[in-house]
């Protein structure tokens, strides 16, 4: 399946697409429902042209396996990814590839070892029990919003050791920005230089002054207290950071201290945000699901703080995030990876140079492994069904060498967050809305998503 192969070359099935720009046109319009056509007319492996460029669509689990795991070293991310998303983040570690990618994720990993992150339990709770006591009882919210502006005081806390309560809402707003400013050039299919004056640009480097000037000064201020010079282990990420010392014992520098940590405080905050945002939008549609939701947290809580300890008796709570991100998952398409080398995978070659898309939002609506797909339905995730699921057939935080690193700390976040405001209110919404999903970078609501806060 996956071995090179010099014979007799097969490419997959896919659509035609116009002359100039191929199925560009398509696709753009509505990438989401798109994707899921392609694997609906084309099966697990389908190809496309978008403007000069093919691009091959995977979009079943065997083979994902060997583009995420198997032949991961072939497939690092693409080159306009980073010529994207690098005006803003740099050279992160979501962009980073090879042994420089190994080398940073090996330094930063400590920081989300499971202890350290049950550690931050408490912290997550209480910032949004500040939250909650600012609520009042048939406030109408705009909950996209309230779910940022906590999820963003909450990494900066407990990765940085920073209040950032001031300037979250510029933040999170610039943060906004910059995915729009990024899904217009990837529209385009190509990056125009920063050194051209373009109105996208401008619109970049505004956005990028914003985050910067928080994470900067986070930085900064770690710095200013350092004694003589020696920054102290406060157990964080930007400690560890500031202190790390790569192979060949050199500090890491202040720009890639920067990068790193602008690409965890957006990616940090922003998927557990859009998770929570449309966690809350399903319940509102299922009262069923709600009301079971409530009977667990009742029986196993009764009212007081949730607390690390308790998720494992919260399995329904875990069950209802883990469908909301089958149907909305926040990375709803990974980076794009290219091939090093020519490849056959399912039996398809796949060319030296290609693009190569996988898609959350497309595997998860797979009616072989989710039937009904597009049913709200939180048994699909009961530990006997979950059993049942082939491996890489449910991917809301990746796989292999680069699954999201913070994948840990988003899932016990969510569930704290879940079962801290769901026991004190209910948010139904309000009526005339839409909910339509804007797929940029994440897979944010087409607008601010309103809902009354109903007291339990």
């Amino acid at each position: 399946m996956n071995a090179r192969t010099n014979t007799q070359k097969r490419h997959p099935p896919g659509p035609k697409g116009g002359l100039l720009l191929g199925s560009l046109r398509d696709f753009s319009h509505d990438p989401p429902a798109y994707l899921v056509h392609l694997a609906e007319e084309y099966g697990p492996i389908s190809r496309l042209r978008i403007g000069p460029f093919w691009v091959y669509v995977i979009a079943h689990p065997v083979y994902l396996r060997e583009v995420l795991i198997g032949q991961a070293a072939n497939f690092p991310k693409a080159r306009l990814s980073q010529q994207i998303l690098g005006k803003f983040l740099g050279h992160g570690l979501l962009l980073s590839n090879g042994d420089f990618h190994r080398q940073q994720r090996a330094l930063i990993q400590p920081a989300f070892h499971a202890r350290r992150v049950e550690a931050y339990g408490r912290t997550m709770v209480e910032h949004t029990q500040n939250m909650l006591a600012d609520w009042r009882p048939g406030q109408v919210l705009d909950i996209d919003r309230e779910m940022m502006r906590l999820t963003m005081f909450i990494v900066a806390k407990t990765l940085f050791d920073a209040d950032v309560s001031k300037t979250a809402q510029r933040a999170g707003e610039a943060i906004q920005e910059l995915q729009e400013a990024a899904n217009l050039e990837y529209k385009r299919s190509f990056a125009i230089p920063m050194w051209l004056p373009t109105p996208n640009n401008r619109r970049i480097q505004r956005a990028t002054a914003i985050v910067d000037e928080v994470v900067e000064g986070v930085i900064a201020e770690r710095r200013a207290k350092a004694s003589d010079g020696q920054v102290e282990d406060t157990g964080d990420l930007l400690s560890m950071l500031l202190l790390a010392q790569t192979e060949d014992d050199r500090p890491m520098d202040d720009r890639q201290i920067r990068d790193e940590a602008v690409t965890l405080f957006a990616a940090g905050h922003e998927t557990t945000s859009n998770a929570l945002t449309w966690t809350w939008y399903f319940l509102a549609q299922h009262p069923d699901v709600e009301a079971r939701l409530h009977a667990e947290l009742q029986a196993v809580l009764n009212g007081r703080a949730p607390t690390v300890a308790d998720l494992r008796d919260l399995p329904y709570t875990e069950m209802v995030l883990k469908e909301s991100m089958r149907l909305r998952p926040p990375a709803w398409i990974l980076n794009g990876r290219t091939t090093l080398q020519e490849t056959t995978i399912g039996g398809y070659t796949i060319p030296v140079g290609s693009t190569v898309f996988v898609s959350p939002y497309q595997l998860h609506r797979l009616p072989e492994y989710f039937p009904d797909p597009e049913r709200f339905d939180p048994d699909r995730f009961s530990p006997e069904n979950e059993k049942k699921l082939p491996r890489y057939a449910y991917l809301p935080f990746g796989a292999g060498p680069r699954i999201c690193i913070g994948n840990a700390f988003a899932m016990m976040e969510a569930r704290l967050i879940l079962a801290t405001v769901a026991q004190h209110f209910c948010l139904e919404m309000v009526p005339g809305q839409t909910a339509e999903m804007s797929p940029l970078i994440t897979l944010t609501p087409a607008g601010s998503l309103q809902m009354k806060a109903t007291v339990r």
